[in-house]
Formats: C-alpha cells, sequence, structure tokens
C-alpha cells in the first residue's frame, strides 16, 4: 500500500472538525460545514506589497546605475572641448 492509498485525518479551519480523506483527495471538502479548499476567501494585499516593494527596488536599482555611469549627465569630449574658444563676458 502506498502512502497515497492511505486515509489520513483532516480538520477544517472553519469547523475545527475532524474528518477521514484518502490521500489522494488533496484537501477534500468538509461533511460537517461543506468549507471547499479551493475556493479564495478575499483579496491578497500581501501580493499587491511584494510586487509594489520589488518594482521599488528595480527603480532604485535603476536610479543608483544611471548616476554611477553617468547617463544624466551631458559632457562635450574633451576634443570638442579644446578646440572651442573660451567665452569673455563682454564679447
Amino acid at each position: 500500500m502506498t502512502s497515497a492509498a492511505r486515509p489520513q485525518v483532516f480538520t477544517c479551519p472553519r469547523c475545527r472538525e475532524t474528518y477521514w480523506g484518502t490521500g489522494t483527495e488533496r484537501l477534500p471538502d468538509c461533511p460537517h460545514c461543506g468549507y471547499d479548499y479551493r475556493k479564495r476567501e478575499g483579496f491578497r494585499f500581501d501580493l499587491v506589497f511584494l510586487m509594489v516593494l520589488i518594482i521599488a527596488m528595480f527603480g532604485f536599482l535603476l536610479l543608483t546605475a544611471s548616476y554611477k555611469s553617468g547617463a544624466g549627465r551631458s559632457q562635450a569630449s574633451p576634443v570638442i572641448q579644446e578646440s572651442m574658444p573660451e567665452k569673455l563676458p563682454g564679447r
């Protein structure tokens, strides 16, 4: 007899009653109150918070990378800077 075919004791999270179920069923419905394990109980705010946190970390990484690489600054090459005459006030 395999471990999947053995009967198991389950406890319902809603009514706290124990009942027997086979190992082939992952989580059978509760025969006392009819609690369905497959149904979602509500909106998961923790997943939304996790996604916002990951997006913020990527944004922070991109921001720091742009400061390190100097993508935000516009610098002329040294060759162009040497050929341009110096601008003096009043001329």
